[in-house]
């Protein structure tokens, strides 16, 4: 089943007739006490919410979570948000339609971006970083795989394929450059290190082959105890390993980069065990906050509907937004210029 309309391009009053894979679907129950199905649709090109009003009890088996539906409705707006109204859906089957229509991948080809990587950890100097950062990426090929498909959230920044090694190359440009400007006082591995690895238990905490949520694991430990996890498994590789390590790796390097993982959101509030407590922890801290906002808010911009010279109200950051110039319809820029 060819899919030639996407929900970038729903208009209100817009008929639609197309394939769409389910994100969430729950039963809830209407002011007149009937059953309603509440949806979420995804395809390639964003989501849109979706509510079925009749025939509820058949549907409920077949419009479940990860499962490609057909839908015959309408698109109209209410409360200033797009929903589609369904009148009929239909189950497909997975050899009906094309997995790559309905799911969000980056434009930056993985395979380039995994060996940019891989040359940034060619170039550091400390013996037992550059040794684990080496054996995470370039020896463990379960981490390489998943690091060349894993979106770097569910919904907040670079949420799609490849989204979090888009992520951590834009990071690690940063501070590469910082590393730089502030000399002796930033650890140069260390840093990079934590660019590297700030986000890795996110390849366990998603799930990611069709509609990316939290995993049990997720839900339970989370990526930043996750991330810890993995650097105590690998430190204990690498001294098993005769003659890989110069010397037993340093408990002390090994504190501070699990530090750099647990204090990268910052505040107690947004999660994190422990607040930065060393220059590279409150570094990788600012710069992946600053990354993903970038992400999440020039994404909001470009796919913002509104008409003019200011988005709708983005309720994550409580404000409304000006289009810049590469924001705004041509006849728009046209006339301001």
């Amino acid at each position: 089943m060819n899919k030639t309309q996407f929900i970038k391009d729903l208009k209100d009053k817009d008929t639609v007739s197309a394939p769409f894979l389910v994100k969430f679907s729950a039963v809830a129950v209407g002011k007149n006490g009937k059953p309603y199905m509440n949806l979420i649709l995804m395809d390639k090109t964003g989501e849109v919410e979706a509510r079925l009003w009749e025939d509820v009890q058949q549907h409920i088996g077949q419009a479940v979570k990860d499962s490609y539906i057909n839908v015959e409705g309408r698109c109209q707006t209410y409360q200033g948000r797009r929903q589609v109204v369904i009148n009929r859906l239909q189950l497909l089957r997975e050899d009906e339609v094309d997995s790559k229509d309905f799911v969000a991948e980056g434009t930056l080809d993985a395979e380039a971006l995994y060996a940019t990587l891989l040359g940034h950890i060619e170039s550091m100097k400390d013996p037992h970083y550059k040794a684990l950062a080496e054996a995470i990426f370039r020896d463990d090929l379960e981490i390489a795989d998943k690091m060349k498909r894993a979106p770097a959230a569910k919904t907040l920044h670079h949420a799609y394929r490849t989204g979090l090694l888009e992520h951590v190359l834009s990071i690690t440009t940063t501070l590469e450059a910082l590393a730089v400007h502030y000399g002796k006082h930033l650890n140069r591995d260390l840093l990079l290190l934590g660019g590297f690895l700030h986000d890795i238990g996110k390849l366990w905490e998603l799930s990611f082959e069709r509609v990316i949520d939290y995993t049990t694991e997720g839900k339970l430990i989370g990526h930043l105890v996750m991330g810890t996890e993995l650097i105590d498994r690998k430190v204990r590789e690498l001294d098993a390993q005769p003659g890989r390590l110069p010397s037993p790796f340093p408990v002390d390097k090994q504190l501070l980069i699990k530090h750099v993982i647990l204090a990268h959101h910052g505040q107690l509030e947004y999660g994190s065990p422990k607040r930065p407590k060393c220059l590279e922890a409150l570094v990788v801290h600012m710069i992946d906050d600053l990354d993903s906002k970038m992400n999440s808010i020039s994404t909001f911009i470009e796919q913002d509907l509104t008409t003019g010279q200011w988005t709708g109200l983005n309720r994550q950051y409580e404000r409304f937004f000006f289009k810049p110039e590469w924001a705004q319809p041509k006849a728009l820029t046209q006339e301001y210029t």
